[in-house]
């Protein structure tokens, strides 16, 4: 029988609200471990922005920055793999996977994160996180100006297109295809001056990740410098739901005030439990739910 490596908490993904987590706990004198495979969601996007002291720097380097001041703390260990299944055991959990040992953990944290969806259009995973977008306030300051478009078409589109004219003057929605958001929306779009263009998309053209223009089916181009775009998300691994978590209708995980999910000493942190997906938000998720899991652990 292979050995057990035992640990008081085992915090299944490495990015910044997991290294918030792992931080907030060493320095509580847990013994931890944090497992990752090293996919963020952010892996292709050049710079973080909206978080002090960090702006404007690649995530890359504050994951590394991190790790580099976690691992000056003896109780913290980090593996590098992937976590495939988790059993409940008396100890309290049982953890199996790819390139990582037999592992038992008193308490989990999940900061395995969402996963965007993105439409199969040749162009536009080569363009994510670069020049085509999710979020305005991580990166608008930097493309106010540009030729700027919006991939979206649900109801709440008005919203959304009218919220981006604030970095955006002038704004053009592309549905891919027949409008599939109410009449009511369609006006209001119209009344806001927003252009929506409803042809079908046969490639997103760039240079190195940086949008010149939409080619459709058609033939005809779309000049275009910047897209921001709705895409699915889903949670990027199904270990909590597995386990017994429950899932919001959103996809999100259900957790307390304090990142706990509706398993006793199971947390879930960043964007996986929450609408907002920003460094700042997963960072304070992490230091958050590090901080009243060990006062729960303390007091128990």
């Amino acid at each position: 029988m292979k050995s057990i490596q035992s640990f008081e908490i085992a915090i299944i993904g490495g990015s910044f609200s997991g290294l918030s987590a792992a931080l907030s706990l060493v320095r509580s004198l847990r013994n931890i471990v944090v497992i990752d495979s090293g996919n963020p969601c952010n892996q292709n996007t050049p710079a973080s922005h909206n978080f002090i002291t960090h702006d404007g720097t690649n995530p890359k380097l504050i994951r590394e920055k991190t790790i580099s001041d976690l691992s000056k703390y003896p109780n913290f260990h980090s593996i590098n793999g992937e976590v495939n299944s988790i059993e409940k055991s008396d100890k309290g959990f049982l953890l199996k996977g790819n390139g990582i040992p037999l592992l038992q953990a008193d308490k989990i944290i999940f900061a395995t994160g969402l996963k965007d969806v993105l439409p199969e259009i040749p162009g536009f995973a080569e363009s994510w996180g670069k020049s085509i977008l999710h979020c305005p306030y991580c990166h608008g300051y930097e493309v106010v100006g540009k030729t700027t478009g919006l991939w979206m078409n649900e109801n709440g589109v008005f919203e959304h297109a009218k919220f981006l004219k604030h970095w955006a003057k002038e704004i053009k929605v592309y549905t891919n295809g027949p409008i599939q958001f109410s009449g009511e929306e369609e006006v209001k779009l119209k009344k806001e001056g927003v252009i929506f263009i409803t042809e079908k998309v046969k490639t997103l053209i760039h240079d190195k990740g940086q949008l010149t223009s939409i080619q459709f089916v058609s033939g005809k181009e779309s000049p275009l410098d910047v897209l921001y775009a709705r895409v699915p998300m889903v949670q990027h691994s199904s270990l909590p739901e597995s386990l017994g978590c429950k899932i919001l209708p959103s996809g999100h995980l259900e957790v307390s005030n304090f990142y706990e999910t509706n398993l006793p000493g199971v947390y879930a942190v960043g964007d996986m439990a929450s609408i907002f997906r920003s460094v700042a938000h997963a960072v304070h998720s992490g230091n958050i739910a590090g901080a009243m899991l060990n006062r729960a652990m303390i007091l128990s």
